[in-house]
């Protein structure tokens, strides 16, 4: 039988299900299984079959519009008509019947990057999927997956797929305002996008099913979101009054200021606060705090309380008096950024922030 928890993309979250022996549902094991960035889609479809035969059966808890009542009901009844829809589509993007153009991007981590992948991408068109996939340099780094866009001969985005290093196929993707998305019936496209994709209702459930090792205050990443993206960089964990799970982020446009987000925590890894760099000065006080106290706080709450306890150390510097600015280039503001605040311990800190009561 299969061991669906080898499909966690996270070594961290990985290894803590396994040795809780966590016992996913037929449910949980289809997305593992779809979400896995290491497989071919050869291997998820192996995967789902052996879950109709070994896994008992369990609504999906869908609430998408237009998914067929059955398919809400049973996941196994989804899953044949999945793998069957799989194998279509499979053959809708190897099909040649007419001239396309293929454009090829890349997800890689870089040579001498320890944490961080990035995704990069060719702008030339080509004429052949093979000669697509050939042109991704193998020298810069580890590639994590490719990419290939399909276009047709008037630039029509017809759909794309994503393959793995070795050229395998991994995932048809139908995405909306392609070509074959337009043209899919409304049965068809619900059941695309209705128990599985991300993001919907039942994906974003599951997710919060798993027990994950990680704890308040720990300070973590996921490999596939750097600084610049939407909930990318380092985070410091939080366990939140209704049980959820956000991260405090550092703000990219004002130094030593937070905002919380929620990051996808099943494919985060623990992050060494001795390879944070300066900017992340906060995030050892902020990791300390949350840790020492095991307070379920409130994340809005606390990030105001950060920001402005920030503001009140190091107010904005009065605009100064220059001869050269006639203001005519709009207003000018200067801000003298300094060590927070000098000659003060980090327990001083932050016994100092639990006692403020402004």
């Amino acid at each position: 039988m299969i061991d669906f928890l080898k499909f966690v993309n996270s070594d961290t979250v990985r290894n803590h299900l396994q040795q809780i022996r966590y016992q996913p549902t037929a449910l949980e094991a289809a997305w593992l299984t779809w979400q896995c960035e290491t497989i071919s889609l050869e291997e998820k479809c192996t995967a789902w079959r052996e879950i109709i035969e070994t896994l008992p059966d369990c609504p999906t808890g869908s609430r998408t519009m237009g998914l067929k009542e059955k398919y809400r009901d049973s996941t196994h009844t989804f899953l044949r008509a999945y793998i069957v829809q799989q194998e279509e589509l499979i053959g809708a993007f190897y099909q040649t019947d007419e001239p396309d153009v293929y454009y090829a991007e890349y997800h890689i981590l870089p040579k001498g990057e320890r944490f961080w992948r990035e995704y990069r991408s060719i702008r030339e068109g080509f004429p052949t999927l093979e000669s697509a996939l050939q042109i991704i340099p193998k020298n810069e780094g580890v590639i994590i997956h490719i990419t290939i866009y399909k276009e047709n001969s008037n630039g029509d985005f017809l759909m794309a797929a994503r393959f793995l290093p070795d050229y395998r196929l991994a995932f048809v993707d139908v995405r909306p305002g392609s070509m074959y998305a337009v043209n899919m019936d409304k049965d068809q496209w619900a059941l695309y996008t209705g128990v599985l994709y991300r993001p919907n209702p039942t994906s974003i459930s599951m997710k919060k099913n798993f027990s994950l090792p990680f704890h308040s205050g720990d300070v973590l990443y996921n490999p596939n979101m750097p600084e610049g993206m939407f909930c990318g960089g380092v985070f410091v964990l939080a366990e939140t009054e209704s049980h959820d799970a956000c991260g405090y982020f550092l703000c990219d446009d004002k130094p030593d200021t937070i905002a919380a987000l929620y990051p996808r925590l099943l494919d985060c890894e623990y992050y060494p606060t001795d390879a944070l760099s300066e900017s992340y000065r906060i995030f050892p006080l902020i990791s300390k705090f949350l840790k020492r106290n095991h307070a379920a706080l409130d994340p809005l709450t606390f990030t105001k309380f950060i920001n402005d306890y920030h503001d009140l150390l190091l107010p904005p510097a009065e605009p100064e008096d220059d001869e050269a600015d006639t203001g005519k280039n709009g207003p000018f503001l200067s801000v003298e950024v300094a060590k927070v605040p000098e000659g003060m311990s980090l327990e001083e800190f932050i016994d100092l922030m639990e006692n403020d009561e402004e």
